[in-house]
């Protein structure tokens, strides 16, 4: 516990270290990311419950995180008459998080005395391209709303992803949009600067993105021999979503020819 957290304990906080996925599993081409699931076991009954609380990352020294989850215990409710017979004892989720499973370490979080701890492993699809030109021949649900959304930004290209209906399946699914620019790089590791803003369409309810970026590229500063040199992708942060194929996912890239726009797609495995 010492290498990871600044002290084994933390006044009136236990202590969670969670599993992690060995390297031979996760790779960069195939990542994992883990979902944090603060919650609490405790008597419901027919409504929908949702335990109170928020999360607070805190970063060490050597760049490692642990995370803080603060509550009260208590819970939110729908307000439902609900039978006497619909009681009994359920798991209450909180809000939770989602981080990088980037190394071998296993990330540690700390809860309120009585919160419990559960994790979800995420597995993702190869990125894949967003185009800027599309062509829809069938109209269907997401294409009839894309008529709602900005069709144009000064300064940015529109990119539009139409997800496919997924049927007949239970498992729960997010989408990561991933932007990007290429350039030339050398043996350091590379990050593309900016920030996603999220915008409503008045009146519709719906959102669309906004890739804030002037194209900078930050890296880590290690000498490097002249042959490391290439061309290629650097991606930036990346914003996850929930998956709809009722709507079309519309984000908003500087209008640069070096930059473009990725997607996954990532599958939740069993709460546990």
């Amino acid at each position: 516990m010492s290498n990871v957290a600044p002290a084994q304990t933390l006044d009136g906080y236990q202590a969670h270290a969670l599993s992690v996925v060995s390297p031979k599993q996760g790779s960069f081409d195939q990542p994992v990311k883990i979902e944090i699931v603060p919650g609490k076991t405790m008597e419901v009954d027919c409504n929908h419950h949702s335990l109170m609380g928020e999360f607070t990352e805190k970063s060490l020294s050597d760049g490692n995180s642990y995370y803080v989850f603060e509550s009260n215990g208590q819970a939110t409710s729908t307000l439902m008459a609900c039978p006497d017979n619909t009681k009994r004892m359920e798991f209450v989720q909180g809000q939770s998080i989602f981080i990088d499973n980037i190394n071998a370490i296993p990330p540690v979080v700390f809860t309120s005395e009585g919160i419990e701890i559960k994790q979800r492993n995420w597995n993702s699809s190869t990125p894949y391209a967003i185009e800027k030109e599309f062509n829809h021949t069938v109209e269907t649900e997401a294409t009839s709303a894309l008529k709602a959304y900005p069709e144009s930004l000064e300064g940015y290209d529109r990119y539009v992803l139409f997800l496919p209906e997924i049927k007949n399946s239970q498992k729960e699914r997010k989408v990561e949009i991933i932007p990007g620019v290429t350039t030339e790089v050398d043996c350091n590791k590379h990050g593309l600067t900016g920030t996603f803003v999220e915008k409503n369409v008045d009146g519709w309810g719906y959102s669309y993105l906004i890739f804030n970026s002037d194209g900078g590229v930050v890296s880590t500063l290690m000498a490097c021999p002249d042959d490391t040199r290439r061309t290629e992708l650097v991606t930036g942060a990346t914003h996850l979503m929930n998956y709809n194929s009722r709507l079309p996912v519309v984000v908003f890239i500087p209008k640069k020819d070096n930059f473009s726009v990725q997607y996954r797609v990532w599958e939740a495995g069993e709460l546990k």
